[in-house]
């Protein structure tokens, strides 16, 4: 067990916030936890993510997990995904920032400290917030910014991406597609 998996153990047991009583699990990032090609960070678990206990796995996360499958070359044994926040926020509103300020600071500063990946993903205007310290998510995606001595992107939200797709706008999700190809493109020479 390594540091990162002794990390995902206590925060399992975290009450730090009021989130904890409302959700049925704290969500951990699942992939590799030793020595990670990317970290690819989200908001907060949804209905399906508190229920399976892995971030991911609903509409949203099969949205992002198609488009990484599509690369070839980001998976689970090279890659660490999860979100900012790891209990379900009630309504899957994501709360104020002092909640959410609680976890960044308790949880993912440490988490992308031991995790030392060699490229980070940020998915949405939360992480890019929280993460990034960054605002604008149309303005900021789809470029390389250094975060905390991490080359770091940014892209939609893939919640957002299939709102798009449903109102007929697909450019959003070639955009989404094409910054995704553009981290495999870098984890390809990493």
């Amino acid at each position: 067990m390594n540091d990162l998996d002794r990390l995902y153990g206590e925060m399992k047991g975290c009450s730090l916030c009021r989130l904890r009583a409302a959700c049925t699990q704290v969500v951990t990032h699942v992939g590799c936890t030793d020595n990670p090609k990317i970290l690819i960070v989200g908001e907060s678990p949804g209905e399906d993510e508190d229920t399976e206990g892995e971030p991911f796995v609903g509409r949203a996360g099969q949205c992002l997990r198609a488009a990484l499958r599509a690369m070839g070359n980001i998976n689970k044994s090279n890659c660490l995904i999860g979100n900012v926040i790891r209990c379900r926020p009630p309504k899957n509103k994501f709360p104020p920032d002092d909640l959410a300020s609680i976890c960044v600071g308790k949880w993912l500063l440490r988490e992308i400290e031991l995790a030392k990946p060699k490229r980070m993903l940020l998915l949405g205007n939360v992480p890019l917030k929280f993460v990034a310290n960054m605002h604008g998510i149309t303005s900021c995606r789809g470029q390389w910014y250094s975060i905390m001595g991490i080359r770091t992107m940014a892209t939609y939200h893939p919640s957002y991406v299939i709102r798009c797709d449903g109102k007929g706008d697909m450019s959003v999700r070639s955009d989404f597609e094409r910054d995704i190809a553009e981290v495999a493109g870098e984890i390809r020479k990493a």
